[in-house]
C-alpha cells in the first residue's frame, strides 16, 4: 500500500501543474514518501522535520496550507489505515499488529484505534469481514494523500 502511495506522489509530482511545483508541494510529497516508509515505527513530527531537514513549525506551516492538515493528524491518520489494513487484510491478532507497529502493548494501540476511529480493532475487524467478504474497503480506509489534478484546500 505504502509502495502505491509513492509510486502515485512520484506520479503526481511528474504531472502537476506548475503552480503546483512549487517548493511547498514538493516537500509535502516528499513528506509523504517518507511517512509510507516510517509510519510503523516514527510517530513524531519532529523526526519527519529533521528527515526533511526543516523545522517542524514550518512543516506545520506547509502542510496546513497544501493539504489543510496538521503534519501530527496526517501521520495519526496513515497510522490509523495501517491498523485498519491489518485488521482487515491479515490474521494477525490485536497484539501482533501493536508489536509490529511499535505500540507499548496492544491496550495502547486499541485507546489509539478507538480514538482514531471511534470503534476497536475488533469491532472494526469483524464489521470489515463482514461488509467485503474480508477485505478492507480501501476508499473508506482513512485520509489519502492528493494527486495531480485534485484542489487542494486554500487553492482558487
Amino acid at each position: 500500500m505504502f509502495v502505491a502511495v509513492g509510486v502515485e506522489l512520484a506520479r503526481s509530482e511528474v504531472r502537476t501543474e506548475p503552480e503546483r511545483r512549487d517548493r511547498a508541494w514538493a516537500i509535502v510529497c516528499r513528506f509523504w514518501l517518507l511517512l509510507g516508509r516510517h509510519s510503523a515505527c516514527e510517530r513524531s513530527v519532529g523526526f519527519y522535520a529533521n528527515a526533511l531537514h526543516i523545522t517542524s513549525d514550518y512543516l506545520n506551516k506547509v502542510c496546513r496550507r497544501t493539504c489543510g492538515a496538521s503534519p501530527k493528524s496526517m501521520i495519526d491518520q496513515q497510522l490509523a489505515v495501517e491498523i485498519k489494513s491489518l485488521l482487515a487484510d491479515t490474521q494477525m491478532t490485536v497484539a501482533e499488529i501493536a508489536g509490529r507497529l511499535h505500540f507499548e502493548d496492544a491496550s495502547y494501540m486499541c485507546r489509539y484505534f478507538r480514538r482514531m476511529t471511534g470503534m476497536s480493532p475488533i469491532e472494526f475487524r469483524s464489521g470489515s469481514v463482514r461488509r467485503s467478504g474480508g477485505r478492507a474497503d480501501r476508499a473508506s480506509a482513512g485520509f489519502l494523500p492528493p494527486v495531480s489534478g485534485t484542489r487542494l484546500s486554500g487553492e482558487r
